[in-house]
């Protein structure tokens, strides 16, 4: 094992430690369990893009602040696991302690392979799955919440963001559709499960959800757009 692994090792260890195992409630009679993905290299970003700065903070840290709200949100989790991968060294230092890191060594076979890898991280009594993506700086805490809501009244269908026209993350995924999630290859993520299953997703409109940020481009109008959005 080279020196970095055995540092991230470590870590990840004494991460365990702190945590116990997650938080153990559930959302009403559901019991849901969240898995950000965050292991990408990112390209097109040409840099670290999780740890690039919004809103004063690292990307993956603003995300899950914003969508959490400073961890309050895993109190209606059974756990919060987080995918990573390319740059995990540089990234595992700004992950908070109410998340439970886990790396996927495979992570260049992408998002539809670390989707498969993060479901068989999930909770053995977990019901649900709740999936986000570390780049979606604009989802908050209420709409996560509302969606939970979605999810404890109509807990045999899939939960689902809709913006632009599509559906999307965040999504939350009964466990009957977990055995389709751990099969997913390549780079076609669950959006694939969603066509084919339409009819059993409630869709939930979802602007924010739209704000996924790939280019330092993207980052630059995110910044500029900032003030009128978190007007609206």
């Amino acid at each position: 094992m080279s020196e970095t692994s055995a540092n991230l090792a470590a870590e990840l260890a004494s991460r365990d430690t702190v945590l116990g195992g997650g938080v153990s409630q559930s959302a009403g009679s559901i019991n849901v369990a969240a898995l950000m993905l965050a292991a990408g290299q990112s390209k097109r970003f040409n840099g670290i893009k999780q740890l690039a700065q919004v809103n004063g903070q690292p990307m993956l840290l603003h995300t899950l602040t914003q969508l959490t709200e400073h961890g309050d949100l895993t109190r209606e989790l059974c756990e919060f696991n987080l995918v990573l991968g390319a740059n995990a060294a540089h990234i595992l230092p700004h992950v908070p302690d109410y998340v439970s890191p886990c790396i996927f060594p495979q992570w260049q076979q992408g998002m539809g392979a670390t989707i498969a890898f993060g479901v068989q991280k999930a909770n053995s009594e977990s019901s649900h799955l709740l999936v986000t993506l570390a780049d979606q700086v604009a989802i908050t805490r209420e709409q996560v919440t509302t969606m939970l809501h979605h999810c404890a009244a109509n807990p045999e269908n899939i939960i689902a963001a809709r913006y632009k026209g599509i559906l999307g993350a965040p999504v939350i995924f009964p466990r009957t559709y977990f055995s389709l999630l751990s099969e997913l290859d390549a780079d076609t993520g669950a959006r694939k499960i969603l066509q084919q299953y339409s009819a059993s997703v409630v869709a939930i409109d979802l602007p924010n959800a739209q704000f996924d940020i790939d280019t330092q481009l993207e980052l630059q109008q995110w910044h500029q757009s900032m003030g009128q959005d978190q007007k609206n």
